[in-house]
């Protein structure tokens, strides 16, 4: 009986485990997107799995899909900046009347984006490890 409430602990203590930096980027996501004109009924929702992967889902409402394109930008800025730990998104984009704008299940940054994205914002985040790729 014993170890079989240890166990139920071990589990229920890798489904809390939590990450701050993770955590800390989806705050800044949801700040960055509140804070730009346009953008409103921002969430940004972390969780974390048994595996201990880690997820951001991201939602807001836009006007149009230049209004999208920027906030993915930032979206893609925070995450550049804010933690080099693999984290996989889902983002949707929608109008004010519903419908989808941009949605993306993933943001990656392939060799061309790299070589921009430190031109832009300096070198890649080194909080936590970081997957070629990614």
């Amino acid at each position: 009986m014993r170890r079989l409430a240890l166990l139920a602990l071990l589990v229920l203590a890798a489904c809390g485990t939590s990450d701050d930096t993770v955590e800390d980027l989806r705050d800044r996501i949801e700040s960055d997107l509140q804070a730009q004109d346009g953008v409103t009924a921002v969430e940004v929702k972390y969780t974390t799995g048994m595996d201990h992967r880690q997820s951001l889902r991201v939602t807001a409402t836009v006007p149009d899909r230049a209004k999208a394109d920027e906030a993915m930008k930032i979206v893609r800025r925070d995450y550049w900046t804010g933690t080099g730990r693999r984290v996989d998104f889902r983002i949707v984009f929608r109008s004010p009347a519903g419908a989808e704008v941009l949605s993306s299940d993933d943001v990656r940054f392939e060799l061309g984006d790299v070589v921009e994205m430190e031109r832009e914002y300096g070198p890649r985040s080194e909080a936590g490890e970081l997957e070629p790729g990614r």
